[in-house]
Parts: C-alpha cells; sequence; structure tokens
C-alpha cells in the first residue's frame, strides 16, 4: 500500500468501506425482516386456532370434540406445511387433521385455560415446524366440563424462503450498486489524477532534456508545486552553472603559472640537477591532478542535474576503437564491440568518453592481441559495460588498490596511475558499481554498473 498507486489505494479503501457498510446493513434489513416475518407468524398461527375453535364442535354421547370440516383446506392435504389437531387433558390428541398423517410434534406443557404458547420444533428433518396452542374448558350440554388443548402448526420453510430470497436479493442489490459506484469513482479519479499523470509525463520530459520546465496551466492544488519546482529548478542550473564556472576559473587561473614555472626550468640536454626533475615530475602531477579534479567535479554535477539527454552507448565506443586504433596501431590488436544500438546512459557524453576510454586504453596498453567491450541492460534503469583484454590480467583481491587515486600496480608502463581512479570516481558519482574480474580471454576485465536511459 506505501507504495502503490494512489488510485488503487483509494478504490481499495473504498471497496473495504463500502464491503463493511453494506455487510453491517444486510445483517440489520435481515435481523428487522426475521422480526417482521416472526410477527405475522405468530399472528397467522393465532388465527388459525381461533378459526380452529370456532369450528370444533363436541362428539354426541361422549365428552370430546370433532371438527367436521377443517377451517383450511391445506388442512385436509397430507403434508401440505399446515397441521393442526386436538388435545385432552391427558395430552391424548382426540382429533387430528389429515394433512398431519404421519407427522408428529411435541408440544411443551399446557397453560392455564384462555393462556396462548408458541414454540418452534427445529428438532427434525426439514425445515421445522413453527407451532402454537390455547387451552380451552369446553362446557358440554350435560354440564359436564373438560379442558381441550387446541394446537396448530405450520412448516418454516416459506418463512425461510421468504427470507433467504430477500437475503440473496438484497446482496445482489448492493453488490451491484458498489461495483457501480466504485466504477463511477474510478471514471472520477481517473479525470482528477489526469494532471498527476501530465507532471509525471513534463518531469520525464525534462529529465530527457526535452523541455526546460514545468508549463503553469495547472489545477489550484497543483500550481504551487510546479511553481516551486520549476523555481528549485532554475536554482539549481544557475548553482551548476556557477560550479563549473568557478572550477574552470581555478584550472585556468592555476596552469597559468605552471606553464610559466615550466620555461623556467632549464631543458634536459643541459642536464640540470635532481632538484629539477623532481620539480617537473610534480608540476606535472599536479597538472593531472587538476584535471582529474575538473573531471570529478563536472562528473558530480552531471550526475545530479535534471534535463540530461541520452547518450547512445555504441558511438562512443566506435569514435574510441577507431582513436586507439591508430595510437596503438604497432599493436595489432583486434578489437570486438557488443553494444546493441539502442543501449543509452543517462549522464554526460564526456563522462562516458573518459570512463570508457580510460578502461579502452588499459586494455590496448595491456592487452596482447585482444580486446572485448560488451554492454547491454542491467536491472530496470541500469545498464552494464564490460571492457576486457587477454594480457596479463589483475588480481581482482587488489581491486581496490588499482581503483584508488595515483596507486599503480604495474610500474613498468608510463602513466600517473589515476585512469582506474577517474573511472571509478565518476562511476559512483552516477550512483553505479565499478567491478574487476578475471577475464575470460585470460586477461582483466572491469564491469561498470550506469544508469541507463
Amino acid at each position: 500500500m506505501a507504495r502503490g498507486s494512489l488510485r488503487r489505494r483509494v478504490l481499495l479503501s473504498l471497496g473495504i468501506a463500502l464491503a463493511v457498510f453494506f455487510g453491517a446493513t444486510v445483517i440489520a434489513l435481515e435481523w428487522s425482516l426475521a422480526q417482521s416475518l416472526g410477527r405475522a407468524r405468530d399472528e397467522v398461527l393465532d388465527t388459525q386456532l381461533m378459526a380452529l375453535i370456532a369450528v370444533a364442535e363436541p362428539v354426541e354421547g361422549a365428552h370430546t370434540l370433532d371438527v367436521p370440516e377443517p377451517p383450511d383446506g391445506r388442512m385436509r392435504t397430507p403434508a401440505s406445511g399446515l397441521y393442526a389437531e386436538i388435545r385432552d387433558a391427558r395430552g391424548a390428541a382426540v382429533w387430528r387433521s389429515p394433512s398431519a398423517l404421519g407427522i408428529s410434534f411435541d408440544a411443551p406443557p399446557g397453560g392455564t385455560p384462555g393462556a396462548r404458547q408458541r414454540w418452534i420444533d427445529d428438532d427434525r428433518e426439514g425445515p421445522g415446524l413453527a407451532a402454537g396452542s390455547m387451552t380451552v374448558e369446553w362446557e358440554f350440554d350435560d354440564g359436564a366440563t373438560a379442558a381441550f388443548r387446541f394446537v396448530v402448526a405450520q412448516s418454516l420453510a416459506p418463512w425461510r424462503d421468504q427470507q433467504r430470497a430477500f437475503r440473496l436479493g438484497l446482496v445482489g442489490w448492493f453488490a451491484v450498486l458498489a461495483i457501480a459506484t466504485l466504477a463511477v469513482l474510478a471514471v472520477v479519479l481517473r479525470r482528477v489524477m489526469r494532471p498527476l499523470g501530465r507532471i509525471e509525463r513534463e518531469i520525464n520530459d525534462m529529465e530527457n532534456a526535452r523541455r526546460e520546465r514545468l508549463s503553469t496551466d495547472w489545477p489550484e492544488e497543483l500550481r504551487g508545486v510546479a511553481t516551486n519546482l520549476n523555481a528549485l529548478l532554475g536554482r539549481e542550473r544557475e548553482r551548476q552553472r556557477r560550479y563549473q564556472e568557478s572550477l574552470a576559473n581555478l584550472a585556468h587561473s592555476l596552469k597559468t603559472p605552471l606553464a610559466a614555472i615550466r620555461t623556467l626550468l632549464p631543458e634536459t640536454d643541459e642536464r640540470p640537477p635532481e632538484r629539477v626533475d623532481a620539480i617537473r615530475a610534480a608540476l606535472a602531477r599536479m597538472d593531472e591532478i587538476i584535471g582529474w579534479q575538473l573531471r570529478r567535479a563536472g562528473a558530480m554535477g552531471a550526475a545530479d542535474a535534471v534535463g540530461i539527454a541520452p547518450v547512445a552507448v555504441a558511438p562512443v565506443a566506435v569514435d574510441l576503437a577507431a582513436t586507439l586504433d591508430k595510437v596503438y596501431a604497432s599493436r595489432e590488436l583486434k578489437c570486438e564491440l557488443d553494444i546493441p544500438p539502442t543501449l543509452h546512459f543517462r549522464g554526460d557524453q564526456g563522462d562516458l568518453q573518459e570512463m570508457l576510454g580510460n578502461l579502452l586504453d588499459n586494455a590496448w596498453k595491456y592487452g596482447r592481441r585482444q580486446v572485448r567491450c560488451a554492454a547491454r541492460p542491467s536491472a530496470e534503469g541500469w545498464l552494464e559495460v564490460r571492457v576486457e583484454d587477454d594480457g596479463p590480467g589483475l588480481d581482482p583481491e587488489r581491486a581496490s588498490e588499482a581503483l584508488a587515486r595515483g596507486a599503480r600496480l604495474d610500474e613498468s608502463r608510463p602513466g600517473q596511475g589515476i585512469g582506474l581512479a577517474v573511472v571509478n570516481e565518476l562511476v559512483r558519482a552516477y550512483g553505479g558499481e565499478v567491478a574487476v574480474e578475471q577475464s575470460p580471454l585470460g586477461g582483466a576485465a572491469v564491469r561498470l554498473t550506469l544508469p541507463a536511459a
């Protein structure tokens, strides 16, 4: 949920709220319906009892009762769902409706004459029975009296079927209503959140140098965000510009006195003392460090900048390979490039040239017959560049030492020992990684992980 879509979060939250609300509503309405059905069922039983008492007649010559014609036609049909009987004071049935043939139902002890009793008999197979009874003190023509209990029972199936149909209809309508509500809300959210998608596209265009700033025609809630972001980007560009200008001015300011010091030193054919050689070496070292620091600072600014156009990797590698072929023409090395033309680096073109240039230069310098440079997409948003050769190789355990500025593991070759350090600093400035491995060709392999466009 924390990283999911806002639209999905709103719809999910509303869906849960609707499910809880509708569930509670269904339960409340069903309970209310059950109460209403219970009252209606009791009224039906009371009506049937009164009708049964009204049609009961004494049996001539005996102190008992009979029902010549049941008050409800269903009492004449077996298993119709409506049953009746008359019991004497001992609880024995003196009359039973034809519908009760083969059906027995238990009744609690009878009450006082005139009192009504109601109960539910669920201890049976099927839907159960709702029953009611009334005890009547009957006086015969000869003055004798006897207590009779009139019992009426009705199947619960019609009531439960009605309750089930009501529940299913209620759930179905509420489900349709909930789905319709969520669908309407999804359409509304899509329209309401359309400006967020637009601002995302414009920011992506800015990252890819297709536009300079965000547009200004935003809804009131986003207008302040767009204005502040444009102001922030403007200040950031201005800060980067001043930063790079300051570094460039510093470099030019230092290079001028360095050049002047060089002109004051005697030429090598005049056999200068050892301290002059030391000064010349120190000056060369200072000049190399200044260039390295300028490249490092420029890379760190470019890595955080917005609006950098994607750089195709293949053309840069092809140009560098062609240049190194000419520089090292006497070596007759074979260079194999395996870089898809669609692969792009998100960063400064000069930084990519610096990184690939240092690695390819080392490969040409130490390789014997073959150099290989390959690139491919890596994890989402990254690309992997691998440069390897068939030279003497580099111990992976000493990789950290090779990546340190000024470290030289091979003193037999010229250089200041900052090539891999520059690559390492540039890659880390872009948030990537450098790994030194053993190449299948037999030499060293350096793998870079860089942001992809």
